[in-house]
């Protein structure tokens, strides 16, 4: 009777700590999700949508190391990749369409101020972790090195991970 009692308890602490994780995930998500869709759809200027866009990847790839299992971290990372898809595309080639734009001078403030941005330290930090981490799932590593080529050359310089 008293490893039933036990055996009952461990599952449904399992499935209770399941459940919990899932919901903490989808919310995850959902945050993401309402950030660039409605950064994508905003007349904010090209430079500040890839400013949140990048922010809202280094904070996914945050999530994405904290699994222990690569496989569910992949599934994670991949229904976000689905999810914002479109408002990820959108935002990038708003941002090279204006950065053609921009004069050699423009440019390279651009890059000082890219430079200076909270993100970038993170970004350059977490992403060849993340690329290392799930480097076996190819449509991560292409999303990753696609998000951190969104501002393309910065200064000369192309920011390569």
């Amino acid at each position: 009777m008293k490893k039933q009692t036990l055996l009952f308890v461990a599952l449904m602490s399992v499935l209770f700590f399941t459940s919990c994780a899932s919901a903490k995930q989808n919310a995850w998500l959902k945050a993401h999700h309402t950030q660039l869709e409605q950064a994508a759809a905003s007349t904010a200027s090209a430079e500040t949508k890839m400013d949140i866009l990048l922010t809202n990847y280094a904070v996914m790839m945050e999530e994405g190391l904290k699994f222990v299992n690569p496989i569910k971290g992949a599934k994670y990372i991949e229904k976000y990749q689905k999810q914002n898809a479109v408002a990820i595309d959108k935002i990038i080639a708003e941002s090279d369409a204006w950065r053609q734009n921009l004069s050699t001078e423009q440019s390279f403030a651009l890059g000082f101020r890219i430079a200076k941005k909270p993100y970038i330290n993170k970004f350059v930090d977490l992403a060849p972790k993340f690329k290392r981490k799930y480097e076996q799932y190819k449509f991560i590593v292409e999303m990753t090195g696609k998000v951190a080529r969104g501002f393309g050359k910065i200064s000369g310089l192309l920011l390569k991970l």
